[in-house]
């Protein structure tokens, strides 16, 4: 738990800290907070039916939660995290001037002609600021 809230904390600085780019205005929305149900539907809840009792069944559990955890890091869609909705932010693919079908969190709610700022995390991935 400690880590947790370590890295919380680190995470709510880098993204106050502010963006590295000039404001950009959005030109198309779409909201994808979708992503991290189906993340909890898909691999959360199966896992939960493990007993734990049972030696093998705990490195079971270990095993998919590290296979899990790097498949999603392969493929980035680490931003489909759970505690990231529960933190307040939300997930959408938007559209702007000077890019197109980009992946933002942000706290926050984006509509078309909002203004952001953008912060890159990864290839098309970007943390935002209203």
């Amino acid at each position: 738990m400690t880590l947790g809230f370590i890295f919380y904390y680190r995470f709510n600085y880098k993204f106050e800290k502010g963006a590295t780019l000039l404001p950009v205005t959005v030109t198309h929305v779409e909201n994808i907070n979708y992503e991290s149900v189906t993340f909890l539907a898909t691999y959360i809840v199966p896992l939960a039916c493990i007993d734990l009792d049972k030696d093998r069944s705990s490195l079971m559990l270990v095993t998919i939660i590290i296979l899990i955890g790097w498949i999603y890091i392969k493929t980035n869609l680490f931003y489909t995290n759970p505690t990231l909705a529960i933190w307040g932010y939300h997930i959408y693919k938007v559209s702007t001037s000077n890019r197109t079908d980009i992946t933002i969190i942000v706290r926050g709610k984006v509509a078309v002609g909002s203004s952001i700022l953008l912060k890159n995390i990864d290839d098309k991935i970007y943390l935002a600021k209203l």
